[in-house]
């Protein structure tokens, strides 16, 4: 092998190496991109869970007994 070809077979190879590095850092850079777009659900899923759950507090509290009739009613 020339010297010539052998520095043609290297820039092939670190053109190849380039190209998968490209296509690795997008990958992390759409992972990234998904990761923090799940955060943010779960952040609004987390709000609207708190708002069902005291809403669930305030149901089961209203219709506590006392002496087997429900709460506030004759």
């Amino acid at each position: 092998m020339t010297t010539r070809e052998h520095l043609s077979l290297h820039d092939k190879q670190a053109a190849a190496m380039r190209d998968l590095l490209r296509g690795w850092i997008q990958g992390v850079a759409e992972i990234r991109r998904l990761t923090l777009e799940t955060r943010k659900d779960l952040r609004a899923i987390a709000v609207i869970q708190k708002r069902t759950d005291e809403k669930l507090e305030r149901m089961m509290d209203s219709r506590q007994t006392t002496n087997g009739r429900t709460k506030g009613k004759a």
